[in-house]
């Protein structure tokens, strides 16, 4: 789908990049948030939809690092033992983070490539879902406000 086509849609287009972006598929939701910002859109609110947007993609990880550490299968379960092997080490020392400092870890959850590392080994690790949620937000929340106010300071 043409990323101009879904500014076009405005914040329900921004909430589905930013929730496709927080799972595994790599789009340019900061783009779309900008964007949408200088066609008139507040900053507060538009920042607001990216980060919830973006935190359910999120939990598409995590439930899916969850099944699949509990024994599901199938095509999900073969693609994140594929993804477990390819980011192997980050992987392990992802889950060795959630393990050693829990949830707080989730706060890098913004970082591109790695972020989806900790939120999958957060789900394998069995981070809790409450914790997970606030710390998955907060760092994802901070990303598109500083995307946000950078917008407006441009202007």
């Amino acid at each position: 789908m043409d990323p101009g086509t879904l500014a076009t849609w405005g914040l329900p287009g921004l909430f589905l990049i930013a929730m496709m972006a927080g799972s595994v598929v790599p789009v340019p939701s900061e783009a779309l948030l900008v964007a949408i910002i200088y066609g008139g859109v507040a900053p507060s609110t538009a920042a607001t939809v990216a980060t919830v947007g973006n935190v359910l993609g999120a939990l598409s990880l995590y439930v899916l690092g969850q099944w699949v550490s509990r024994g599901g299968g199938g095509r999900l379960g073969r693609w994140v033992a594929r993804r477990r092997e390819r980011e192997g080490p980050r992987l392990a020392r992802a889950e060795a983070w959630m393990r050693a400092w829990g949830a707080p870890v989730l706060i890098l959850s913004w970082m591109p490539v790695v972020g989806d590392v900790f939120v999958l080994g957060a789900g394998v690790a069995g981070v809790r879902l409450l914790p997970f949620l606030i710390f998955t937000a907060m760092g994802k929340g901070l990303r598109y406000g500083i995307v946000a106010v950078s917008a407006m300071s441009a202007l």
